[in-house]
């Protein structure tokens, strides 16, 4: 069986997915690293495909292909001018990556993912919470200052997010205060997370 990496909210949002009668298409941006949760979605038999701005972790998604066996159809892209044409995907989502980039970036993202995602299509997308403990810099000659010009991650107030979201239904929102070990070290996060449908008829 091949690996599939743990994400609460992305089994939440394949189940709304499917639910939905569209054709099995989805795109994750930030898809690389070393356990792809598009290899979730592969496994319900959706025709994946996934963009991340990062050579090193599109690197790592391939050697996770080659020793799976799985493809996934993972390449280097930007979220902020995605390589697809409008309405490409019934399904677009964007797990634990956003917050990467700067607020003025994360709206270009947003309405690139919206772009490429169908009418009636639905889409994920979950931010870092004002309440989330981490407020530490990226390194000075990090992949993140160089490439996408953030000194650390975007973080949002309960509702700042919405404005987003103009063109969608949201169908749910939530907040995630998380409590965990993570190799042997206590970690807090707090997380916004939005499954929403695009306006507009099928």
């Amino acid at each position: 069986m091949p690996e599939v990496c743990w994400a609460t909210p992305l089994y939440e949002f394949l189940k709304y997915c499917e639910e939905a009668e569209l054709p099995k298409t989805v795109l994750d941006c930030g898809a690389g690293g070393e356990r792809p949760p598009l290899a979730l979605f592969r496994r319900f038999g959706y025709t994946t495909a996934g963009i991340d701005v990062n050579p090193v972790a599109v690197s790592e998604a391939a050697a996770y292909c080659e020793r799976t066996g799985t493809e996934l159809g993972i390449c280097e892209g930007d979220m902020r001018e995605i390589p697809f044409p409008d309405g490409s995907f019934s399904f677009v989502y964007s797990y634990n990556a956003i917050g990467f980039m700067t607020k003025p970036d994360i709206a270009i993202a947003m309405s690139e993912m919206e772009r490429v995602l169908r009418p009636a299509g639905l889409f994920y997308v979950n931010f870092d919470s004002v309440d989330d403990p981490d407020r530490s810099e990226f390194s000075k000659s990090s992949f993140l200052r160089e490439v996408l010009g953030s000194r650390r991650f975007a973080h949002y107030e309960d509702d700042e997010a919405d404005a987003y979201f103009d063109g969608f239904t949201i169908l749910r929102k939530e907040k995630r205060l998380v409590e965990k070990l993570y190799d042997g070290d206590k970690l807090n996060q707090a997380r916004i997370g939005y499954i929403a449908r695009r306006d507009g008829a099928t």
